[in-house]
């Protein structure tokens, strides 16, 4: 183990981040950085998914070791796959390149309940305002921002890794095998959007389409039972 990375407590081995990463190089650098200075962290991956601006070169820059995916087309579930078969780390945690306003106490406070052996899947999500922030937490689970061992995404098929579905599918592996989730608001920490990203229209488009997709997955349409989210509610611990 690399000097200065800490073991995790009862659970054992090291974490490296994976951080897909197509198109951006806008806020790839601050979290690259945010990564690399989580306490529990020993190396930080982007997996640059076929990526037509300096999103590489920005997050090479900023100390990540960066995994080329050549693609026409993005999957993040392709790119987590190729991010994690870049390491040999026993727990993973994946962070997302376009997040705002990111630290590194943010992932350390997501990574706690892991390290300590509270959770099997320790998440945060993004801060939608007092209204909000008691419900995000218990409505179904798909922020890119968590933490799991590596048996639980190697646990996810190949004929499974679709793009933006792979967080539903690491939902299912959890809440299938009934073990604890850990969830926390990350205050302050949001994300660009894809209307900024590719203008209003488009990002609107695009925002549709990945909703359709995850809807899709549910019975009788698709293959996930709808008690998995109750399932996913027996374990949960919401982290203050």
């Amino acid at each position: 183990m690399p000097q200065g990375v800490r073991p995790l407590g009862d659970v054992g081995g090291v974490v490296d981040v994976v951080m897909p990463a197509r198109n951006e190089a806008t806020t790839v650098a601050a979290n690259v950085a945010a990564a690399r200075g989580c306490r529990w962290v020993r190396d930080v991956i982007v997996v640059d998914d076929g990526s037509s601006d300096a999103t590489a070169e920005r997050a090479a820059g900023a100390g990540a070791r960066v995994v080329r995916r050549d693609a026409t087309i993005g999957s993040k579930a392709l790119a987590m796959a190729a991010g994690v078969a870049a390491t040999d780390a026993d727990a993973i945690l994946f962070v997302d390149a376009d997040c705002t306003g990111l630290t590194s106490g943010h992932l350390d406070a997501v990574c706690r309940p892991f390290v300590e052996g509270r959770a099997t899947m320790s998440i945060g999500f993004f801060d939608y305002g007092r209204f909000w922030n008691w419900v995000v937490p218990r409505c179904p689970p798909l922020s890119g921002e968590r933490i799991v061992p590596r048996w639980v995404f190697e646990a996810v098929p190949e004929t499974k890794l679709d793009g933006y579905t792979i967080e539903v599918r690491l939902n299912e592996v959890i809440c299938e095998a009934r073990l604890r989730t850990s969830a926390r608001i990350m205050a302050g920490v949001q994300h660009r959007t894809k209307r900024a990203k590719v203008g209003r229209r488009a990002g609107m488009g695009q925002t549709w389409r990945m909703y359709k997709a995850l809807v899709s997955l549910l019975r009788p349409v698709g293959d996930i039972r709808w008690r998995t989210y109750w399932f996913y509610l027996r374990g949960l611990t919401v982290e203050p």
